[in-house]
């Protein structure tokens, strides 16, 4: 399940000129949180809403309401926006964007093919929702993790025929890589009520069961 088939493509954008007002009105008009600024196709920063407030002048200043407003309206996107954008790949996968999130404290990123260029954004929500159909909510589901799978064609379809045979339905699987060896982790999604029984038929047939 990779990014690219989550994202928003062709996401609103600004420039490092527009003003900030703007940039806030686009955000309240489209109600999100954070803008990619882009130039000349590139992308170059972001700008969230908590940007854009912690950017109002204090109220403790001695200036009169016109020059507030002055200054306000002076005020544009590359002046706020953070320039050391951190980004996912439309070919990396939803837990790696998962996996990232968590390590930098952002539920959002920029997505970005090799040459910077912007081709989507991927928000928290969008992540959830991913997650969601691919582990489900429903209690009646279980997950088995299968450890250092080596993946040829038809290692899939050994699972499949061993699982269904023992009358357990499938309700997703998928794989993900391991950093340090070429083996893969593979989660099984499975209708509840066998587990313990599918787990057996599998080590039997020599995979390594994840806690």
């Amino acid at each position: 399940m990779k990014v690219k088939h989550w994202m928003t493509k062709d996401p609103i954008t600004v420039t490092p000129d527009t003003l900030a007002v703007e940039a806030q009105k686009l955000m309240k008009e489209n109600k999100i949180r954070r803008l990619p600024v882009v130039e000349k196709g590139r992308l170059v920063g972001i700008v969230t809403f908590r940007n854009l407030i912690e950017a109002a002048p204090s109220s403790a200043t001695s200036l009169s309401i016109h020059e507030l407003n002055y200054l306000i309206m002076k005020i544009k996107v590359k002046d706020l926006m953070k320039k050391n954008v951190i980004t996912v790949s439309p070919e990396d996968t939803v837990i790696e964007a998962i996996v990232r999130g968590v390590e930098k404290g952002i539920g959002g990123f920029p997505v970005v093919d090799g040459e910077s260029r912007l081709v989507g954004i991927v928000t928290e929500t969008q992540i959830a929702k991913a997650m969601i159909q691919l582990f489900g909510t429903d209690v009646k589901n279980e997950i088995i993790s299968l450890e250092n799978v080596d993946l040829q064609p038809g290692t899939f379809g050994k699972i499949v025929n061993l699982v269904e045979g023992l009358g357990s339905n499938i309700i997703s699987m998928f794989s993900l890589p391991r950093r340090t060896t070429d083996l893969l982790r593979v989660y099984i999604r499975i209708q509840a009520g066998k587990k313990d029984e599918v787990v057996e038929a599998l080590q039997k047939a020599g995979y390594e069961i994840a806690d």
